[in-house]
């Protein structure tokens, strides 16, 4: 998408190295102005990316692209989706749209490896296997309420071949595209206007999953992250749940007493 944009910005003739670094710069300026920084950072990224991949396989030198520097984007935090409005969502979910939710919430999977999930995908222990970025495969577990709601949607569903997906719209698989539409449809019919996609479902099982007494370190391997400061930008802890871990793990108050003498 973003490569396709680059060709309508510019002659779509030109060769990759009849493009310069200033006007790719002067482009992404450009984009800033209908796009969020951190949208913009994508681009670069990926413009980045086609420039090493261009270079290494000798196609071209790309050195405009290449010489892009990634821009700082501030990190804001994501609220997490209240309880009430997960229970709204669940209570007009049909059976299918409220085993997706669950599962998004309870294991935190991006809406693509979601919609990637075919029923041999599914282990006899609970867990799922998952493909993620970079065509890594992990294991996630599932807890047993979300199972409940699969196995419930699979009475519905019917059964298939081991390679077949998952979960089925209308017209055959249910794309990540058809999942933004389920939470899309959930959200309108509910009168919610706060923010709840599948992305904001994966920052509130990271937040809940800490909260609840999880670590880092398995948090990461869950989500399919491949060093931990990724991880640090799902999971923010609210004041109260701050002040609660504190409560409970304060040093002094463990050494000494809740009276501290």
């Amino acid at each position: 998408m973003i490569l396709a944009r680059l060709a309508r910005a510019f002659d779509q003739g030109r060769p990759v190295d009849g493009l310069s670094a200033p006007e790719i710069r002067a482009w992404l300026l450009e984009l800033r102005t209908t796009l969020a920084p951190v949208s913009v950072a994508g681009y670069v990224r990926t413009l980045k990316a086609f420039g090493n991949w261009l270079h290494t396989e000798e196609l071209a030198e790309a050195s405009a692209f290449r010489s892009l520097r990634k821009p700082r984007v501030a990190v804001k935090l994501i609220e997490p989706v209240p309880d009430d409005t997960l229970r709204r969502l669940l209570g007009l979910a049909s059976v299918r749209d409220r085993a997706i939710l669950l599962l998004l919430l309870d294991t935190g999977l991006r809406v693509s490896e979601a919609a990637g999930i075919r029923l041999g995908d599914l282990r006899p222990d609970g867990s799922v296997k998952v493909m993620g970025k970079g065509a890594k495969e992990r294991i996630v577990p599932i807890g047993s309420t979300a199972r409940g709601a699969i196995v419930r949607y699979l009475g519905q569903r019917g059964p298939g071949a081991p390679d077949a997906p998952l979960f089925l719209g209308r017209r055959g698989a249910l794309d990540w595209r058809g999942m933004q539409q389920v939470l899309k449809r959930l959200k309108t019919r509910a009168g919610i206007t706060g923010r709840c996609s599948p992305h904001s479902l994966r920052h509130t099982f990271a937040r809940s999953y800490l909260v609840n007494g999880g670590d880092v370190f398995s948090l990461q391997r869950i989500l399919g992250h491949t060093t931990l400061d990724m991880v640090k930008r799902y999971v923010s802890l609210a004041d109260a749940d701050v002040a609660a871990k504190h409560r409970v793990a304060s040093p002094a108050d463990r050494l000494l007493g809740s009276r501290g003498r």
